[in-house]
């Protein structure tokens, strides 16, 4: 297989949290039609650990936009400086504090950009981790779902709450469309908690049985063989995805909780 730097970028870690370990994965991959037509990847994802506090964001640029690629670059980063400056792990976030915090970053965002954002416009999905529950929210398409001792919650599902083609961060009134929301959340007494992430490069593609399934493979697959040899598995994945779909680019993160001493 041929690929250069632009084809895959991926992120994977693994670390001990009092009594649960943490391990994360992720990938994104130029899409076919990008390849043909030697443009970026437009997608883009930050995933980690700091301060205690875990996270995965996602950004899918609107394929109509010449700069998108940058507005996602640049959505990801400023989403996590954010969550770096302005939320302690130990935060219980009412809604209206989560509206607060999506709102300046939608205004931080546009004040990047002199025009105020419309040639770089992209989507954006987060998930971040806190000591008491876990803030979860997305503007635009794509895909968030999570597992709870194995029940799946699929969060796009809920009145197509997480999904709208129209709306992203450039766009009038964008607060409107973001939603978001802060479940308070006993991670000890819910783990195995599984946390996916996907653009509709990934996400168009799946069937609800399929998503019912997937997180308690990757579960399983990570339990046999690894956070190391899990990477292996979705870049393989990914890299060789069948789909008569799109030629979309492909974004994938996965965040897992297990009780500390369970694996290995």
């Amino acid at each position: 297989m041929t690929m250069d730097k632009m084809d895959l970028s991926s992120d994977f870690g693994e670390c001990e949290n009092g009594d649960y370990t943490v391990s994360f994965n992720a990938i994104s991959v130029r899409g076919e039609r990008h390849k043909r037509n030697a443009e970026h990847n437009q997608d883009c994802f930050l995933i980690g650990i700091k301060n205690q506090i875990k996270y995965a964001i996602i950004a899918d640029g609107l394929g109509s936009c010449g700069n998108s690629h940058i507005g996602s670059k640049k959505g990801t980063e400023l989403f996590e400086k954010m969550v770096n400056e302005h939320l302690k792990y130990d935060n219980v976030l009412s809604e209206d504090d989560v509206r607060r915090f999506n709102q300046r970053f939608i205004e931080n965002w546009k004040n990047l950009f002199q025009e105020g954002g419309e040639n770089y416009d992209t989507t954006l999905l987060y998930v971040v981790l806190l000591k008491n529950g876990v803030l979860v929210g997305s503007i635009g398409d794509g895909m968030i779902l999570y597992s709870l001792k194995n029940e799946v919650v699929y969060i796009k599902a809920r009145g197509n709450l997480f999904s709208n083609q129209t709306c992203s961060i450039a766009s009038t009134n964008a607060i409107n469309y973001m939603n978001g929301f802060f479940a308070p959340l006993n991670f000890i007494d819910e783990i195995p908690i599984i946390f996916i992430l996907a653009t509709d490069g990934v996400s168009d593609d799946l069937e609800t049985k399929n998503l019912d399934a997937l997180p308690v493979y990757l579960y399983e697959e990570l339990m046999k063989h690894g956070v190391v040899k899990m990477q292996s598995l979705i870049e393989e994945w990914l890299l060789n995805w069948q789909t008569q779909n799109h030629s979309d680019d492909r974004t994938f993160c996965v965040l897992t909780l297990w009780k500390a001493g369970e694996f290995g």
